[in-house]
């Protein structure tokens, strides 16, 4: 046997100068050498040394010289029906173990890789299989490659990534790469323990069966890739961080979230341990449908600066027995800051109490265009049961037995400072934008119109820029449970009539309105006018009816001082209240084209004089006002 075997050496080492590669294979996997740098192989017993590896000739049996060519530091992996197969590059062969059972893969990587010793070593995936998998172990960075790869693993993970450093995972441009798994305790079809980077020009498609679709210990990071996502349970699920930088990501069909992040470690953080999720380009689309469910949802701060987003939440609320309040879905959901910045954010929140934004920390409008759209009905927990679409006053009812659609929903704050906003709300108890803090909008351009308030704030409400239409359905425009600050802008508010206002303060609570500055037309059943010492610009008021479509305009003889068209949207007619998309008053326009539903009309601009007189002028109708700084009543 040594002598066949020895007689063999020396013919591939007169062969060498003319073959490209010599491989040694045992079962179905293979070490290849470049001839021009294996040198001189050493026998030695039972055993032969190329490159600094050596090979126990008793496994090792099989030695090939042909013309196949592996680039250094790669390994290339083959899936199939009728099994597995890998080659390793001789020049990491002394870094690198590979077993293969069928189309199930295992590799170690040694810890002895490093920049120092052979560097990052790529894995190159192609092939079909409906029965394997690859497992990775290892300690330094290591990237993969898929060209063209299609594997369903009954019994675990597709991709079980056990390197605890970073891992990147590239679709080749051109390519269409499958992963489903199965049966198992795995946390994703594809699972990792390190960081993950998904990229590539090419096509990725995972599917999770068992649990999430795609699982890191650490971050995720997107560019490029064209990813599509399908989970039982999370559609992607890490810690650290997500950012999205570009490419095209789809996910929909989850049994929980679309993305959740959250921290790796609750106490002691590293840097990038911030639970925070981040897009700065690319398309996101993502679809929920599971009871709660968010879109984004993350233990830190959610920024989003650029790229196009499409967030569906078809989720009801349920009933959260531990904690004893409702609970419901959201769109975009963090437990920190929201922040919007640039892009194109387009939110559908259909399911009852859903949100479109909801932030236990502070949301930052500063840029980008935001269309939100909630559906959803008044959720109630009520003598044991849900209801998904309450519609009887629920003014009294304990807040954590009830959960209401909102466009925007922060508890530690809202601040507007540029941007495009459009914001509809369409069901009881339904408003527009809320905080349950402090609200101030510096800049932008807001559209709200609501079924319920349009913008409230639990605190101080302060308008100082930004171009502002606000229509409330059955409540106040501008709503403030503090005191109200106009300081600038250009403002349009309507409340529907009756008790509800175009400007509401806390009177009850000794707060009040201040004009310092801005240009606005205010109307509804009444008014919060300013009554205390404070003001510095002038406002005039008189009633009637406001129509859509038409123009409201103050005067000073024949000079136009400032003027307001009446948003198509609105109408002052109030009808019956009858809760429910469609069916609402006409004093939030359900109905627009007119009404003859009077109210109260207030205007300020910087023109304005206290003690001048003015002339309003509403459609056809004029009627004088003197200007004044203060006033009583409502």
């Amino acid at each position: 046997m040594r002598k066949t075997l020895l007689t063999t050496g020396l013919f591939m080492l007169g062969m060498s100068v003319f073959a490209q590669s010599i491989n040694f294979s045992n079962g179905q996997v293979t070490y290849n050498f470049p001839a021009e740098t294996a040198g001189e192989m050493v026998f030695n017993g039972n055993t032969i040394t190329v490159a600094d590896r050596v090979f126990n000739l008793d496994e090792w049996s099989r030695i090939k010289v042909n013309d196949s060519e592996i680039s250094d530091n790669k390994v290339m992996i083959h899936f199939s029906h009728n099994g597995a197969s890998v080659v390793i590059a001789g020049n990491i062969a002394n870094y690198v173990e590979a077993s293969v059972n069928g189309g199930h893969v295992e590799i170690s990587q040694s810890d002895d890789v490093s920049a120092s010793t052979c560097g990052e070593i790529t894995y190159v995936l192609e092939g079909n299989t409906n029965d394997g998998g690859l497992t990775l172990n290892g300690s330094f960075k290591s990237s993969i490659e898929l060209q063209g790869v299609w594997i369903e693993n009954p019994s675990g993970a597709a991709l079980d990534i056990q390197n605890g450093k970073r891992i990147s995972i590239s679709a080749k441009s051109g390519t269409y790469n499958y992963l489903k798994d199965g049966a198992g305790n795995q946390k994703g079809a594809l699972s990792c323990k390190g960081h993950l980077e998904l990229k590539g020009k090419g096509d990725l498609v995972v599917v999770g069966q068992q649990s999430h679709a795609i699982y890191s210990k650490e971050y995720v990071e997107v560019k490029n890739l064209t990813l599509s996502i399908v989970a039982v349970k999370d559609g992607i699920n890490c810690n650290q961080y997500f950012l999205m930088e570009s490419g095209d990501v789809l996910i929909d069909d989850t049994g929980d979230d679309g993305i959740q992040v959250s921290y790796k470690d609750a106490v002691d953080r590293e840097a990038e341990d911030t639970g925070s999720i981040t897009i700065s380009g690319g398309k996101l689309e993502i679809i929920t449908t599971a009871d709660a469910a968010k879109c984004l949802k993350a233990e830190g701060d959610v920024v989003v600066s650029g790229g196009t987003l499409g967030l569906t939440s078809n989720a009801n609320g349920i009933w959260d027995s531990n904690k004893k309040k409702t609970k419901a879905s959201a769109c975009i959901g963090a437990d920190g800051n929201i922040t919007i910045s640039g892009g194109e954010v387009e939110l559908k929140a259909t399911g009852s109490g859903g949100k479109g934004i909801s932030c236990d920390g502070v949301f930052y409008g500063n840029g980008g265009k935001t269309t939100i759209a909630t559906t959803g009905g008044l959720l109630v927990y009520s003598n044991g049961s849900l209801n998904h679409n309450y519609t009887s006053d629920a003014e009294r009812i304990n807040s954590d037995y009830k959960s209401s659609a909102k466009g925007i929903k922060a508890d530690s704050g809202v601040v507007i400072t540029d941007g495009e906003y459009h914001v509809t709300t369409a069901t009881n108890n339904a408003e527009g934008i809320e905080s349950k803090m402090d609200l101030e909008i510096n800049g932008g351009t807001i559209f709200v119109k609501a079924y319920d308030d349009g913008i409230n704030s639990s605190k101080d409400f302060r308008v100082n820029g930004g171009d502002l239409t606000v229509i409330s359905i059955v409540g106040d425009g501008l709503d403030s449970n503090g005191n109200l600050y106009i300081n600038g802008g250009y403002v349009r508010t309507m409340g529907s009539g009756g008790m509800e206002m175009g400007l509401d303060a806390a009177t009850e609570s000794g707060c009040a309105v201040y004009i310092t500055g801005g240009t606005f037309l205010a109307f509804g059943g009444s008014n919060t006018y300013p009554n205390k010492s404070g003001s510095t610009q002038a406002f005039v008021r008189g009633s009637g009816a406001i129509k859509a479509d038409t123009e409201v305009s103050v005067k000073s003889g024949d000079q136009v001082l400032a003027t307001f068209t009446v948003p198509s949207e609105y109408t002052s007619t109030r009808g019956g209240v009858a809760f429910g998309p469609g069916n609402g008053p006409g004093g939030g326009g359900w109905n627009p084209g007119g009404g003859s539903g009077n109210g109260s009309i207030m205007i300020s601009c910087p023109e304005l004089k206290s003690g001048q007189s003015y002339t309003i002028v509403n459609g056809t109708t004029t009627s004088t006002a003197t200007a004044t700084l203060t006033s009583s009543g409502r």
